[in-house]
C-alpha cells in the first residue's frame, strides 16, 4: 500500500500489518512489517502496488491499475498509451487463483489524453488511488465478504509486462520507467 493511501484511510480501518514490495512511491507506513499474512490476524489481505503472487488469496484483495475484464495483466498503462485508449481506469476485485479474474467489487475511470505519457497516467493513478481504495473497502464493508463471490467476474485479456513491447518501443519504455523513478526517488526496475 503506499504510504498516500494509508494516511488517507488509517483512521477509518483497523489496518494491523503490511508487507513489502516493490514501492514505486516512497513514504513511511506507521505498521509492523509482516513476513506472512499469518504472522499477523486479518480480516482481509489488500494489495496494491504488490508485485509478486498471492498464493494465499482467501478473503485477498486487489486495487488493479486497469479496467478489468479488459486489461489485466501487466504494463497496463504503457498498453493504454499504445493502443490510443481514451479513458483508462483501476478496478478493485477479490483475487483467485488466476491473475486478475475474480469478481469484481468496484472500478474508477480518468481520461487518457493525446500526447499523454505513462507517466501522466500514473500520476493520475496516484490522484485517485486514495479515496478509491477508502470507497471500495466501505463498499465491501456493506456487501460483506460472504456476498463477493455473486459480483460479477469475467476471463480477463491479459497483456503481459514488456513482453508485448515491440524493440522499438523498448528505449521510450526504458526512459518512462527512469523518468518515474526520478519523479518518485525509487529505483527503476
Amino acid at each position: 500500500m503506499t504510504a498516500a493511501s494509508y494516511e488517507r484511510i488509517k483512521d477509518e480501518f483497523d489496518f494491523v500489518g503490511h508487507v513489502h514490495g516493490k514501492a514505486r512511491i516512497p513514504g513511511i507506513i506507521d505498521l509492523p512489517v509482516v513476513k506472512h499474512p499469518k504472522d499477523c490476524p486479518h480480516d482481509i489481505k489488500l494489495s496494491i502496488q504488490y508485485h509478486k503472487k498471492i498464493f494465499d488469496y482467501k478473503n485477498a484483495f486487489n486495487i488493479h491499475t486497469g479496467l478489468l475484464p479488459g486489461w489485466g495483466g501487466g504494463d497496463i498503462l504503457y498498453h493504454t498509451i499504445k493502443n490510443g485508449e481514451r479513458e483508462q481506469g483501476i478496478t478493485f476485485h477479490k483475487m483467485t487463483d488466476k491473475f486478475d479474474y475474480g469478481p469484481i467489487i468496484s472500478k474508477i475511470t480518468y481520461p487518457v489524453f493525446e500526447g499523454d505519457s505513462v507517466v501522466d497516467l500514473y500520476e493520475r493513478v496516484t490522484n485517485i488511488v486514495p479515496s478509491f481504495v477508502r470507497s471500495s473497502l466501505k463498499l465491501l464493508e456493506s456487501i460483506g465478504l460472504e456476498n463477493i463471490d455473486k459480483c460479477y467476474k469475467q476471463v480477463p485479456k491479459i497483456f503481459k509486462k514488456k513482453e508485448e513491447i515491440g524493440p522499438l518501443d523498448l528505449k521510450e519504455y526504458e526512459k518512462m520507467g527512469n523518468k518515474l523513478a526520478a519523479l518518485y526517488g525509487v529505483q527503476s526496475d
